[in-house]
């Protein structure tokens, strides 16, 4: 049996196309802050994808801030904060712009004007 005549099986999750700035931090094997930054793929309520240059292991512990800029509606940024590991790594291939990883989120926090209470990182 070829791989190809398996029944296709439908994604649990509509993934949303993101193009827009990703800043993610991560603790490396020393135990030392790492920070880094790239561009969304897509986004889904389970998990994103990120390009980047400098991508974090698999089954690290990543915080992501995904900015989205405002609209004539709401003229300021919004920033959604996540949590999640990272499922896969991704190499570049001819033709990327580079590698990239997938996370699998755990918690959102969405943070607009209105709701800076919540506490960000030095990067802000």
């Amino acid at each position: 049996m070829h791989l190809t005549n398996l029944p296709k099986i439908a994604r649990a999750t509509i993934r949303y196309p993101l193009e827009t700035q990703v800043v993610f931090w991560w603790e490396d094997e020393n135990g030392i802050f790492q920070q880094s930054e790239g561009h969304g793929r897509d986004l889904s309520d389970r998990g994103v994808f990120v390009f980047a240059s400098c991508c974090p292991p698999v089954g690290t512990g990543v915080g992501l801030r995904i900015s989205l800029g405002g609209s004539t509606d709401a003229p300021s940024e919004l920033r959604i904060e996540v949590e999640g590991r990272v499922l896969r790594v991704e190499p570049s291939r001819s033709g990327e712009r580079s590698s990239g990883f997938a996370v699998l989120l755990l918690n959102a926090r969405v943070a607009g004007s209105e709701l800076r209470k919540y506490p960000f990182t030095d990067a802000d």
